[in-house]
């Protein structure tokens, strides 16, 4: 019986690895398109525009409100805003169906986004899950409905950027879609997520665990594990990848806004990002290439010549076609941001955080440093202390509370925050790979809300901003955030918070009060970006509670 059992084993993996279809193998570029980030009138061109050799695979987003087997509401921004099928709130947008078959023509994988930073949707039970898989499939997939929006067009995929609303239903949507995809031998279909990189995602976690995906865009930005903080995270995800996730040949892409104001934090100038890119490739074998947030802002930034999203481009495509290097690093912890009239795909996990910010601005170290060892200048984490250097040595101060030092977001200064200790550890760009344990914040959890309170960066004027990120769990599908956003939480002494973007802020004493103007009316997700100074002490200890209503 044992060995029947190992055949019957055998037999059933075979068969369900056949489900899964893999994934560009090359290093590619994934671009998202629908939401103008930009924000400006022109600034979002046609679909069919942006399907040059700058990118390789686009998603479309967002489909923002579903459920069960009702038809979805769908938003392009400017690309799609005429007339609806009669009795629905469902657009026509037979333009964006040329346009997918132009792209696909050239080779391009096309894909739709499920979700966003606004809108309701969510499911309440697995089965409404698979409702609405059966909608999807006949709506934008090789069904057959009479409300097509995209008309004969099919896409090659759907992508779930699940910003809020809670994980329920997603593992049965996928497993339903992938018996739709199984059916139809015409062509290849893919299974996307985009995943914030706190590990595991507090919505899409379970589905992530319990079916294969065929990528995961990460989003390394918004949240403490950015891609120039010393907690970035890929090589957890790279061990998920191979080591749990039910699709070993699954890609792991690193996500990125496509300009400085694309999202709340987490941009990466150009200039910084050839040994990171060229590093991921070498050392972990699940990389797939860069995501960019989104064409409007990639291909609108002009920081680098003649864009952002080409430069990158090339510098992926360029890749060269050594086999990397198999890794055995561990796990560690993590698309979002509410853009003008439209949807967004940026909001985070709250992470409850205190943060020690020195006055410097030079990168810090990123390594647990010692008391009096050498240093040249800046400021360094070790465990539970940050240093400064004073006179050419470290010297160490504990932060308060029993907190723990991270680098804050853009990587150019420290912080304190509620999480978890790394010392003795290494983390340089030449080590990554090989360490085990980046520093992890925690979240700021309530039964409506989750939510990451992140240090972006410090100035020599003892300024400083900060985010707070949060995410609408599974209450949302019924009572999501306002358009006005409550936050109130306690600084310490000292600590004043002056300006909040897109929101109005009052401080009494220690308590303070901020209301933030989301773009839209019933937001998932919301990415607050608040300004203010530092006390004497040059700490910033994050609040023991923040209130998100």
């Amino acid at each position: 019986m044992i060995w029947h059992h190992y055949y019957l084993f055998v037999i059933f993996t075979l068969f369900t690895s056949q489900v899964y279809s893999r994934f560009p193998d090359s290093p590619s570029i994934v671009t998202y398109w629908g939401q103008n980030s930009r924000g400006t009138a022109n600034s979002q061109r046609s679909l069919a525009s942006y399907c040059d050799g700058n990118t390789d695979v686009v998603v479309l987003a967002f489909l923002y409100s579903f459920k069960d087997k009702d038809l979805p509401q769908l938003n392009l921004a400017n690309s799609c805003d005429g007339a609806h099928f009669s009795g629905t709130n469902l657009l026509q947008c037979p333009e964006v169906g040329r346009d997918i078959k132009s792209c696909q023509d050239k080779g391009k994988i096309v894909l739709l986004s499920l979700g966003g930073a606004a809108g309701v949707y969510g499911f309440s039970n697995d089965q409404n899950a698979r409702d609405f898989a059966d909608t999807l499939w006949n709506t934008f997939g090789g069904g057959k409905s009479k409300t097509r929006p995209f008309g004969d067009a099919v896409v090659d995929g759907f992508d779930l950027d699940i910003e809020g609303g809670g994980s329920t239903g997603y593992g049965a949507l996928v497993k339903r879609l992938r018996s739709h995809f199984n059916k139809d031998k015409s062509k290849k279909y893919y299974i996307t997520g985009a995943p914030q990189c706190p590990f595991p995602d507090a919505m899409l976690g379970p589905a992530l665990e319990e079916v294969g995906f065929d990528a995961v865009f990460v989003q390394f930005y918004n949240n403490y594990c950015s891609t120039l903080s010393s907690s970035f995270n890929f090589q957890t995800w790279d061990r998920w990848a191979r080591h749990s996730s039910p699709n070993k040949n699954i890609k792991v892409f690193l996500g990125l806004p496509g300009s400085s104001a694309a999202a709340g934090s987490g941009y990466v100038p150009y200039r910084s990002l050839p040994p990171v890119v060229n590093k991921l490739y070498t050392t972990y074998s699940s990389f797939g290439g860069i995501m960019l947030w989104d064409a409007s802002a990639g291909y609108g930034n002009r920081d680098v010549s003649p864009s952002y999203q080409a430069a990158i481009a090339k510098l992926v495509h360029g890749l060269g076609n050594g086999k990397p290097s198999q890794t055995t690093s561990a796990v560690h912890s993590t698309k979002t941001h509410t853009k003008s009239s439209h949807i967004s795909t940026k909001a985070s996990r709250t992470t409850s955080k205190a943060s020690a910010a020195p006055t410097t601005t030079s990168t810090p170290s990123r390594h647990c440093v010692k008391e009096g060892e050498s240093c040249t200048k800046g400021f360094a984490c070790s465990g539970h202390s940050f240093a400064t250097c004073v006179n050419g040595k470290w010297l160490l101060r504990p932060c308060p509370n029993s907190l723990t030092c991270l680098s804050s977001t853009d990587g150019s200064s420290v912080y304190c925050a509620l999480g978890h200790s790394t010392c003795p550890r290494e983390n340089t760009l030449q080590s990554l790979g090989q360490t085990e344990q980046v520093p992890i914040a925690k979240s700021y959890d309530s039964s409506k809300v989750t939510a990451q309170l992140s240090f972006v960066q410090s100035d020599s004027h003892s300024g400083f901003t900060a985010t707070i990120n949060a995410r609408c769990r599974s209450q949302c599908r019924s009572q999501p955030l306002g358009r006005i956003v409550r936050i109130q939480f306690k600084v310490a002494e000292g600590t004043r918070i002056s300006s909040v973007h897109n929101g109005t802020v009052t401080q009494q004493g220690n308590m303070v009060s901020i209301k933030y103007q989301s773009a839209v009316d019933r937001p998932m997700a919301a990415v607050v970006e608040m300004k203010g100074q530092l006390p004497s002490s040059g700490v910033f200890a994050s609040p023991s509670m923040i209130r998100i209503s």
